[in-house]
């Protein structure tokens, strides 16, 4: 069983810096940023995101455990009502055996604790998996971006 425990300091310096460089990549990979200049704009909106890193108000950063093995974090904004997950990951090597559910169903609970009536994400259009979670645990699409690329 999947349960939340505030990050603490030295997995946010790192989870922090890799996934800087996972959000760059993928604003590339989708077509969404030039790669010049993508790492930078992503420590940018990470900066401005958590200004107080994770003591920054209104953001929970919490570590994934089962029982004492870290297996990967979630970052949600929540403030009134509502909820945004901002990043969400398995380590690669927990994937695909349903700590991912448990991990949403965990912040489930903890949400509604808190008295939050919904919450949100964005998946990039190429993670089909992530797509596919979401949906199982009763995420619904909002809204859909599209383009069409002439090089």
């Amino acid at each position: 069983m999947i349960t939340l425990e505030p990050m603490q300091q030295e997995d946010f310096d790192r989870v922090v810096e890799n996934e800087i460089r996972q959000y760059a990549a993928d604003h590339v990979r989708n077509g969404n940023w030039p790669e010049e200049g993508s790492l930078e704009r992503s420590r940018n909106e990470f900066a401005s995101l958590l200004p107080e890193g994770i003591r920054t108000p209104n953001e929970h950063l919490w570590s994934l455990m089962d029982g004492d093995r870290k297996i990967g974090f979630i970052w949600v904004h929540a403030k009134d009502s509502k909820a945004f997950i901002y990043d969400f990951l398995i380590d690669e090597e927990f994937r695909g055996k349903g700590y991912g559910k448990q991990a949403l169903a965990a912040m489930d609970d903890r949400l509604k604790s808190m008295d939050v009536e919904s919450v949100g994400l964005h998946v990039f259009g190429d993670n089909t998996t992530a797509q596919e979670l979401y949906k199982k645990m009763g995420f619904e699409i909002t809204g859909i971006h599209m383009q069409k690329k002439y090089r």
